[in-house]
């Protein structure tokens, strides 16, 4: 309990770093909250990444970090939410100084995403697997982070040719963690180390 409130109150100074930098980087209100917007879901995706990763990471290549982050996979979600709820915070700011409604599909896709998020860090508690069940939890979850994954590469793959130097990295880690996926799928067959569980 003491490590997911150090990995949570760590998420939400980092996300409160990435506001001060946004609002410095620029000189009017609304171009100040647009960095702050930024800068913020960068650091939460980064924080995604490590969740979505962790399984992946630990059987391909297993090490004391992969088994910190396997142990504490709901703690380190619970930060990534807290993270990316300083972004929706700042990006309110930004709708709001620039007197803008996202239309249709940003509400929609990206306004899932945070449901989604919200949904996953709720039943985040082993509480919530007894009264959905394992099968039913692990679909949830898996839905869940894959949905995530999604907007964060749409988002990112889509704005390449905005910025192809910018955004590249974050492309390339979307794919990547992507595929680091895919390849420990396939060697589920294969000897592995035994997967550590906690509650995180």
């Amino acid at each position: 309990m003491k490590l997911r409130i150090l990995l949570v109150a760590l998420a939400a100074a980092g996300g409160a770093t990435a506001v001060v930098a946004g609002v410095l980087a620029a000189s009017d209100l609304a171009g100040s909250w647009q960095h702050a917007a930024r800068y913020t879901a960068r650091f939460a995706f980064l924080v995604f990444v490590v969740v979505y990763g962790a399984s992946a990471w630990h059987r391909l290549a297993p090490s004391a970090a992969s088994r910190f982050a396997m142990r504490n996979r709901r703690s380190l979600g619970l930060a990534f939410a807290t993270a990316h709820s300083v972004h929706l915070a700042a990006l309110i700011a930004f709708l709001r100084a620039r007197n803008e409604v996202p239309d249709v599909l940003t509400l929609v896709v990206g306004g899932g995403a945070f449901v989604t998020m919200y949904v996953l860090a709720a039943t985040s508690t082993d509480a919530a697997v007894r009264r959905l069940g394992p099968s039913r939890w692990k679909k949830l979850h898996r839905f869940g982070v894959h949905y995530l994954w999604f907007v964060f590469a749409f988002t990112y793959l889509g704005r390449l040719a905005e910025d192809a130097v910018f955004f590249a990295p974050f492309a390339a880690l979307a794919v990547g963690v992507f595929a680091l996926r895919l390849v420990a799928r396939r060697s589920r067959g294969e000897a592995r180390p035994p997967v550590v569980v906690g509650a995180g």
